[in-house]
Parts: C-alpha cells; sequence; structure tokens
C-alpha cells in the first residue's frame, strides 16, 4: 500500500547555533562586549548589564554591571546577540553535564515573554528544594510582585520519584506559585506540565444516604446472588438503591468484586476508612474499569449516561514509573479530553494529583 500524502508540513526544529547572526533589523549597531568570567558567572558591563537586568529580569547585579549564571548567557547569546567563543560551549559542559538541557529549558521557558530567574540567582530564598527557577507573568515586575510559578526539570528517561514530587508539588501549593515540570528529551525537544491537586466529587447517592428500607433491600439482593468471573450476577435487583454500582446487563445488575467488597463491608460494619474505593465512592463518584484507557478506573462526577467521566485514575503503586511512562499516560487522557489523575495515600487519607500538559505564553 502506498505512504498516504500529508497533508500538513512538519513543525521547524530550531537548531540554536553558536555565533551571531548578522541581521540589519535586529543586530545593535556596534557590536556587545564579550562576557567575562567571574568566578563561576559571568560579566556584563553596564548600560547593557542594567538594561538586561531591568527589563528581562537577566542576572544579579554587581559593581558596574551583572553577573549571569551560564545559562542566561546562551539565552542571551541566541536572543539578545551577545558574543560567545566557538569552545565556550563545549568548555561549560566539562563543568556541567547538563548544561546544554538546561540553557534549551530555559530558553523554552522564556519563549512565550514570562520572566524566568534560575535559582541560582537569589543568596537568599523560600523557594521549594529542587526548584530550578521561578517564573514572572509578562505584565509583572520581579522587582516588586511573587513569582507565580516554581519551575523543574527532568529528562524524559529519568525515573519519578513520586514521593519527592509529592512533596515538592505540595511545598510549591503551600508558597502560592504553581507547579510547573520541564520534561526533555534526547533530541532536545521539551514537554511542560503543570501539576495539581484535585478533588474528586460527584453527585450521585452514598451509603450513608440509603434508609433501612433500602439497605434492607441491598442485603436481600445479595443473599439471592449468583457468582461470576468478575463479580456477582443479581438476577432479582430491579429497584436497585445504589445505581453508582453495578451494570445493568441481561435483566440484572452485575457487581464487581471490588463493588461487593465494599457493598459488604457496609453491611457488616468493617472499616474500610483508608480504601481509595471507599474514599471515592463515599464521594459521590462512579468508578468503571478504565483498561480501555490505560488506568485502574474511569472517574465520572454525574449519571454515566448524562456525562462523560472527567478523569482517568491510577493508583501510585500502578502509576508509571519513569517520565516516559507519565507522558504517554497524560497524552492519552488529553486525547479523550479527560485529566490523568495519580492517587497518591497520605496520612490515612488521598490526596489526587493532576498532571496536564500546558505551553509558555498560554495559561
Amino acid at each position: 500500500m502506498a505512504r498516504q500524502s500529508r497533508k500538513f508540513n512538519p513543525r521547524v526544529r530550531t537548531k540554536r547555533p553558536i555565533g551571531l547572526v548578522s541581521d540589519d533589523d535586529q543586530s545593535p549597531s556596534s557590536p556587545h562586549p564579550m562576557p567575562q568570567e567571574m568566578g563561576s558567572r559571568w560579566f556584563l558591563p553596564n548600560p547593557l548589564g542594567a538594561r538586561l537586568n531591568q527589563k528581562s529580569g537577566i542576572g544579579v547585579t554587581v559593581d558596574e554591571g551583572i553577573a549571569l549564571d551560564p545559562i542566561e548567557v546562551l539565552f542571551c547569546h541566541w536572543n539578545r546577540h551577545i558574543p560567545v567563543t566557538n569552545d565556550w560551549v563545549k568548555n561549560r559542559l566539562n563543568y556541567d553535564s547538563d548544561f546544554i538541557a538546561k540553557s534549551v529549558i530555559f530558553d523554552v521557558a522564556r519563549s512565550g515573554g514570562e520572566i524566568i530567574i534560575p535559582i541560582t540567582n537569589f543568596t537568599k530564598h523560600d523557594y521549594c528544594e529542587g526548584t530550578f527557577a521561578v517564573k514572572w507573568p509578562r505584565n509583572k515586575s520581579h522587582f516588586s510582585t511573587n513569582p507565580v510559578s516554581q519551575i523543574r526539570w527532568f529528562w524524559s528517561f529519568h525515573d519519578v520519584d513520586w514521593d519527592s514530587l509529592n512533596e515538592w508539588v505540595a511545598g510549591v501549593e503551600e508558597s502560592g506559585c504553581i507547579a510547573e515540570v520541564f520534561v526533555i528529551d534526547d533530541e532536545m525537544d521539551i514537554t511542560m506540565y503543570q501539576i495539581s491537586y484535585d478533588q474528586l466529587l460527584g453527585n450521585q447517592k452514598t451509603w450513608n444516604q440509603l434508609s433501612e428500607q433500602e439497605i434492607s433491600y441491598v442485603e436481600k439482593s445479595l443473599f439471592n446472588r449468583t457468582k461470576s468471573s468478575s463479580g456477582v450476577f443479581l438476577s432479582e435487583a430491579k429497584d436497585w438503591p445504589l445505581p453508582s454500582f453495578g451494570i445493568e446487563h441481561l435483566s440484572g445488575i452485575n457487581l464487581r468484586i471490588e463493588e461487593i467488597d465494599w457493598v459488604e463491608s457496609h453491611i457488616s460494619g468493617t472499616n474500610l476508612e483508608n480504601s481509595l474505593f471507599n474514599k471515592l465512592a463515599n464521594s459521590g463518584c462512579i468508578l468503571r474499569p478504565g483498561f480501555k484507557y490505560g488506568c485502574k478506573w474511569r472517574v465520572y462526577d454525574d449519571e454515566v449516561g448524562k456525562s462523560h467521566a472527567p478523569w482517568l485514575l491510577q493508583p501510585l503503586n500502578d502509576a508509571p514509573s519513569s517520565w516516559e511512562g507519565i507522558c504517554l499516560s497524560v497524552r492519552l487522557a488529553e486525547g479523550v479530553h479527560k485529566k490523568w489523575i495519580c492517587a497518591i495515600p497520605q496520612n490515612e487519607d488521598w490526596k489526587f494529583m493532576n498532571i496536564k500538559r500546558w505551553l509558555p505564553g498560554r495559561s
């Protein structure tokens, strides 16, 4: 079979070359000075330094100029016509094997016009451990306002330390900032995520809302149950009082094993307070198998026939172990217009971490 013709051209991938390109419209009338090494940083004199610092949040002020982090030097080379030597990048890599990755991430982070300042520019700060940089909107001053985001980065092949990530996101949210993660692959392409916690709530009837008569009906229905490979079949359940539990099929109700366990625990008074299923069921949610979406459950906040499931949920024990796995899960969820959720146990309760993709310059 012949290959179908492409209707759209692929996006152009920047190569970020080293070396200034002469451009009459963009190049300065006189060449900018070469940055001078100053310990672990690089010096640019005023008035150029002052302008970069005041308008773009580049560098930290020192006598007669600014001192730049190496990733800021490379950003200014690509975007502000600051010259560097041909072997400058090679020399930086001898000090930091992640230098290219960090520089590309910094460049992409600023591509939407926001002010991004690396954490190394702050001698004292209250930002969370692991934070790589902080962000201000384009229309806010980095001198007089607080940042809106804290940024962390990973290689795509890095394993996910869920405990560390959860602690970082919680700390970032507590500080009033948005948690943003930049993941870079071997092609130097970057995928950006915003991470937050969702409240999973529904409007379905819970066990505590059943009347004594309805509970008695449930007990009677279970007494007459017939076992199946996936759970039980209730043939005598025409007025089943828990519509969020079980699938109506073959003129009866089919209950999954986890649903049977939950119902029986409430009848017997068994404690399931720390169960994830119990947490969501008591929050009025409907849980349906998520096999075809590569997750544990589809979680509904309304009747299945009235709305789509807003969430695809994966418990922490079954969550992806690498960022490649997270990318796959999130992309699949968003491809069907759902949020991807990782359920994380914490202090005898659960937190629901939502990871979503985003692009610089967009909300």
